[in-house]
């Protein structure tokens, strides 16, 4: 069987996120590099990234959910709300401040 690299996680959450993510299509991944960020202290940064690997049949299937995963996670990071409590900015995806704890305002 060959692999090809399909994403470089940015760590073992992120990973196992677009595995699940993956399943879901039926797309079987390998992940490279888990098991490492028990040594973090001792190791660079890069090493705490995963690499993930598809079967070269499932690469173009894979990527396109790839594709829309990271431009669902730039429109994401670009909906920021601000606390009117301690005026943090928080990402569009977070119902409560990571500073203060404030619940935003739902409309």
């Amino acid at each position: 069987m060959h692999f090809r690299q399909l994403y470089k996680a940015a760590d073992e959450n992120e990973a196992y996120f677009i595995k699940g993510l993956m399943k879901e299509y039926s797309i079987n991944v390998n992940l490279l590099g888990e098991g490492l960020s028990i040594a973090i202290g001792e190791l660079p940064l890069e090493v705490k990234q995963v690499d993930i690997l598809v079967h070269e049949n499932q690469y173009n299937d894979a990527k396109n959910i790839i594709n829309k995963y990271e431009e669902d996670l730039q429109n994401s990071s670009k909906s920021k709300w601000q606390c009117p409590d301690c005026n943090e900015k928080n990402p569009g995806t977070f119902e409560i401040c990571w500073s203060c704890n404030k619940e935003t305002k739902v409309d």
